[in-house]
């Protein structure tokens, strides 16, 4: 199974990626009517990117930064990997992320930046955390927060990313 925590952050990123290369190009055709406007937008620009020859998408990475680019690269190859239902559950992740207010959206990336920069390990096991409160009831998640031992086994900035994180994460279902 994918990191629920990596879709995210590729949602995240698409999402930036939409929102920077969406008026270069107008895809030709138009999404199915009755779509939400962020899938649609979203659809539109994942159908583009997969239609473009390689010369093309390399004319429209290389208006970005060259991180931008590399990571899109990377994460346009990762999507084109997954079965329907991991592209779907990464749709619904960018819908949810897309309708965040712009605060929210920040924090979220800004938590996604200090999750990257935590060691491996340590990912793993915040990652785990998020994964097991996002199943919890919010009674049950905020007594969680509040535990002695929540407070011992992560850092203040690990429980920062933890309660950002799974607040906007969808719930499991």
């Amino acid at each position: 199974m994918r990191s629920v925590l990596l879709q995210f952050g590729f949602a995240a990123v698409l999402a930036a990626g939409a929102c920077s290369l969406s008026g270069a190009q107008q895809p030709a055709e138009q999404p199915p009517a009755g779509q939400p406007a962020v899938e649609q937008r979203l659809n539109a620009v994942l159908d583009r990117w997969n239609k473009m020859s390689p010369e093309e998408r390399e004319r429209e990475l290389a208006k970005l930064p060259p991180e931008r680019a590399r990571r899109i690269r990377l994460l346009l190859h990762r999507y084109n990997l997954m079965n329907p239902q991991e592209q779907q559950a990464l749709r619904q992740r960018y819908r949810t992320f897309s309708e965040l207010p712009q605060a929210e959206k920040e924090t979220v990336r800004q938590r996604l930046r200090e999750f990257r920069q935590l060691p491996r390990e340590r990912q793993v096991t915040v990652h785990a955390e998020v994964d097991e409160l996002r199943r919890l009831p919010d009674a049950q998640r905020q007594a969680r927060y509040e535990s002695a031992e929540f407070r011992g086994r992560y850092s203040p900035q690990e429980r920062q990313i933890i309660k950002d994180l799974t607040e906007y994460l969808e719930p499991e279902k």
